[in-house]
């Protein structure tokens, strides 16, 4: 794993680059900065787009937003002339940030048994915010440098999964200071427990669901009579579980559950109708199918941009059903057609660890018919209304947390960078990203079938990998091999002409590391980049082996 341990080392320090340096035993200095950003075209989403325009920072806040302000003379200026800036982007559910050890006292791992005194796969008492990686920042630095400043941070065990929290990536490492809000939802799971006869089946976790909100209707009814007169009643036992769920019974708190296909959706649609909760669907790649009657029951879709893909284990040259592919054809159009509809619909990184997977989806689904409006719309301010945090975050409005993002063009053009980012008002510039050179020759198809000699330049030293790969019909499978790493399987890998994409993932001791490793080919040569989920990127060279 030498070359993967380099690579990561590499961009960790990538990463760390851009927080502020500090003298060993001085104090640093905690007072927000004032700053005037000028000139921009500021995308405010709640109101109309200035051209020219100015957002002042002071505090952690935005102090005001307008074309034409007077800025005072302690304020830090920034001439964005030709930049646009938008609100930063929202996730609207994810587990990046998370503590990948299991809980204190508990060794059940996603969807395992355990005897927790509740019930089976009941944890609805877990908070995220207690989970939180001590070292969230840092590690997800390449999210904010995506502009993805805020996440919606769920809990990942059993079925009642837990209580979720709105988290800002500032630089604190401090969950105190990076929780906007918490709880928000409860996650919830369809999923079930493995090593158990109940509820090892979908039938069999509906029905737990059911009770144990029957439960809990009850065990609230309990405490509350028993609250309105003590005296000559026995006193109610107290069941954390049960007593967690209350919110959620009472209309207060809204439940997350899975939800791809129309029945899945449909299934959570009766649940919520039966027992008066509110609900949002996670998912929602056949959602068109569902989408009157999602928006007829008012039920947000956190969207996700995880789209399906061909199985990693499957042939290039295995047939598909029509069936499947369909569902991936339609998956990126669903967006476009449930806001048509009416729904309203944030995004989901769904089940990825790579920021570039998220700027990456948001351009899919405009390509695929959401106007960029909706869909910056959907990643910012539907996102703040679902989590019930728009009075602070999702729009540039005065008042509302300084999370915002400033890019050289269009946010939903491929070749737009971004410059800088603020949390909690606190700059982060972003460092211009590693480029493919450009490929020399005539830009023909290349063979890509056979063994290629690669070089990783990392900054501590260049490392040589091999690309066994074999071609076929737009698809590419193989491996990447070291004499330190042996062997890594590859997947989802395509290429088209002279370009290639394809990704791997390795155990680097802080669970599964997913790698995309794309460029261009000429003749025999290669050039392109390697890029570490959630760290950074690491340029890539090479020739085919004769």
């Amino acid at each position: 794993m030498k070359i993967l341990m380099t690579v990561l080392s590499a961009v960790a320090v990538l990463a760390t680059a851009s927080l502020p340096a500090q003298d060993v035993g001085v104090m640093p200095d905690l007072k927000p900065a004032v700053y005037a950003l000028q000139g921009a075209t500021v995308h405010t989403v709640s109101g109309e787009v200035l051209e020219n325009g100015t957002v002042l920072i002071r505090d952690g806040l935005i102090e005001a937003v307008g074309a034409g302000l007077e800025v005072r003379a302690e304020a830090r200026r920034l001439d964005l002339s030709g930049m646009h800036v938008y609100p930063g982007l929202i996730d609207a559910l994810t587990e990046n940030g998370l503590m990948r050890e299991g809980r204190e006292g508990d060794d059940s791992g996603r969807g395992q048994s355990s005897d927790n005194g509740e019930g089976p796969g009941l944890y609805s008492y877990v908070h995220a915010a207690d989970k939180l990686d001590e070292e969230l920042s840092s590690k997800l630095s390449a999210w904010r440098e995506a502009g993805v400043l805020t996440l919606h941070v769920a809990p990942a065990d059993g079925i009642f999964m837990g209580q979720t929290a709105v988290v800002a990536l500032n630089s604190s490492n401090d969950p105190d200071r990076m929780i906007i809000r918490s709880p928000v939802a409860m996650r919830m799971s369809f999923e079930g427990l493995s090593g158990r006869t109940y509820p090892g089946s979908l039938m069999g976790v509906i029905a737990h669901i059911k009770q144990t909100l029957l439960d809990a209707r009850h065990y609230g009814q309990a405490q509350r009579t028993y609250g309105e007169n003590p005296a000559g009643l026995r006193r109610p036992e107290t069941d954390r579980a049960l007593q967690a769920l209350q919110p959620l019974v009472e209309g207060q708190m809204m439940a997350v559950f899975p939800a791809q296909r129309a029945r899945e959706i449909r299934r959570v649609l009766h649940l919520a109708e039966e027992f008066g909760i509110k609900a949002a669907v996670a998912g929602g790649f056949e959602g068109a199918r569902t989408a009157q009657e999602l928006a007829q029951a008012g039920v947000p879709v956190l969207f996700s941009l995880d789209f399906p893909t061909q199985p990693r284990d499957q042939h290039p040259d295995a047939e598909e059903s029509l069936a499947a592919i369909r569902y991936r054809v339609e998956a990126p159009r669903a967006a476009s057609q449930l806001v048509k509809a009416g729904v309203t619909v944030a995004f989901t990184s769904g089940g990825s660890r790579n920021a570039r997977d998220f700027q990456e989806g948001l351009r899919k689904v405009v390509e695929n018919g959401l106007s960029k409006e909706d869909a910056l719309q959907a990643a910012t301010l539907n996102a703040a209304r679902i989590l019930g945090v728009d009075q602070q975050l999702g729009s540039i409005e005065k008042g509302k947390i300084a999370n915002l993002v400033v890019a050289d063009g269009d946010l939903f053009e491929q070749d737009t960078a971004l410059k800088h980012v603020f949390v909690d008002g606190e700059k982060f510039d972003i460092a211009s990203k590693p480029k493919r050179k450009a490929p020399q020759g005539d830009g023909q198809p290349v063979d890509f079938s056979g063994r290629w000699d690669v070089t990783v330049m990392a900054p501590d030293g260049n490392q040589q990998i091999e690309f066994d790969l074999q071609a076929s019909s737009g698809a590419l499978s193989g491996a990447v091999i070291s004499p330190s790493m042996g062997s890594v399987d590859i997947y989802d890998g395509s290429y088209t002409g002279n370009e290639f994409t394809f990704k791997i993932t390795v155990d680097m001791g802080m669970g599964p590391t997913e790698i995309t490793l794309s460029g261009t080919a000429s003749g025999n040569e290669i050039v392109g980049i390697a890029d570490v989920s959630g760290l950074g990127t690491a340029p890539i060279e090479g020739s085919k082996i004769p």
